[in-house]
C-alpha cells in the first residue's frame, strides 16, 4: 500500500472533519466571509436558535497530524542472552504485553484520537488532547519504533526482530551478527502480527530457523523445496 505524503492525508483528514460537521448540522455562525458581490455589505452567516458549538479548526489539525502514518520502523525489543537455551523465559504473556507487538489498525487509532469529540461539555482543544492521550494509553503501537510495553522477549540466538517500511522482517543472529530478511506483508498492521507470532513463539531461534521452524519455513525467502 503506497504511503500518501503526509500534508495531502493531513489535508483531507481536516476535510472529512469538516465535511462530518456540516453533515450534523454544526453552524458556522457569526463566521464573516468578507464582502457581498452586491452593495459592497459584508456576508455574515446568522446564528440559529440552538446553535451547535462550531468545528474548531485548531483541533482538527491536531487530530490530522496524529493520524498520519510513517514509514514504519519497529523493533521487537528482543533480550539477547547467549548460552543456554532460553526459550522466551523472559516474555510475560499478559494480553496487553502480546498485544504491544501489532499495530493499531487506522479506524483504532482514529476511534480513539476522536472518542471525545463529541462531548458537547468538552472543549475541542480538550477533547483532541484527551483523544491523544487515550490513543497513547492503547497497548498496540501506531508510529511508534518499540512495543508501548515493557516486554522482553529473551533468545540465546536471535539478537534483533524488526519490520522495514517495506513490510518485510529482518532478523540479526547473534552468532554471525547479520541480519536476514524473511517475507512480511505490505499490509503493515498484518506484517505485525507476522513479527508478533515469531517474539511470542516458545522458541525464537528454533521458530526462526527456515528449514526446521514453522515460522521460517512459511516465511522464508530460501528455496522451500
Amino acid at each position: 500500500m503506497a504511503a500518501e505524503k503526509e500534508g495531502v492525508k493531513a489535508a483531507r483528514y481536516i476535510a472529512n472533519v469538516l465535511a462530518l460537521a456540516g453533515s450534523r448540522g454544526i453552524p458556522t455562525a457569526g463566521l464573516n466571509f468578507g464582502p457581498a458581490r452586491q452593495s459592497n455589505r459584508e456576508f455574515v452567516v446568522t446564528p440559529n436558535q440552538n446553535p451547535i458549538r462550531p468545528v474548531n479548526l485548531g483541533a482538527a489539525v491536531d487530530l490530522a497530524k496524529e493520524m498520519v502514518e510513517q514509514p514504519v520502523d519497529f523493533d521487537a525489543g528482543i533480550v539477547y542472552i547467549p548460552g543456554s537455551a532460553q526459550n522466551n523465559a523472559g516474555l510475560v504473556r499478559t494480553p496487553e504485553n502480546l498485544e504491544s507487538f501489532v499495530k493499531q489498525t487506522p479506524t483504532e487509532h482514529k476511534d480513539a484520537l476522536e472518542q471525545f469529540m463529541d462531548n458537547p461539555n468538552i472543549p475541542p482543544e480538550k477533547a483532541a488532547q484527551l483523544g491523544k492521550k487515550a490513543e497513547e494509553g492503547l497497548a498496540k503501537w501506531w508510529n511508534d519504533h518499540n512495543p508501548r510495553r515493557p516486554v522482553t522477549p529473551t533468545s540465546s540466538a536471535v539478537k534483533k526482530a524488526r519490520i522495514g517500511a517495506n513490510g518485510d522482517i529482518y532478523v540479526t543472529f547473534g552468532s554471525s551478527n547479520k541480519e536476514y530478511q524473511y517475507e512480511g506483508s505490505s499490509d503493515p498492521v498484518k506484517a505485525s502480527e507476522i513479527l508478533q507470532q515469531l517474539v511470542t513463539s516458545p522458541s525464537i531461534g528454533r521458530s526462526d530457523n527456515s528449514w526446521s521452524g514453522d515460522w521460517g519455513k512459511a516465511h522464508t525467502y530460501l528455496p522451500k523445496g
